[in-house]
């Protein structure tokens, strides 16, 4: 359903001259430029998640996973 909704928007962008394709993307522009932006939120949540990903517990623990994926692919592969 997605997929059928990105290609209606392409082939009528496809269907629009230079001038006309322009100001869409200039309104596109428009249009993100006035969202309000959450900048300091996500830079504070950005600090904690990688202060986080440091921590030695998590950087153990991604060690374990991969260990399992390898693990299980091997097996799959032997059977």
């Amino acid at each position: 359903m997605v997929n059928r909704k990105n290609r209606n928007v392409a082939s009528e962008i496809d269907k629009l001259n230079e001038n006309e394709t322009s100001e869409v993307l200039e309104y596109i522009s428009d249009i993100l430029s006035t969202r309000n932006p959450k900048t300091k939120d996500l830079q504070s949540n950005d600090d904690l998640i990688v202060s986080l990903s440091d921590a030695y517990e998590n950087k153990r623990a991604r060690q374990v996973f991969e260990w399992e994926r390898v693990r299980r692919q091997n097996i799959q592969r032997a059977a």
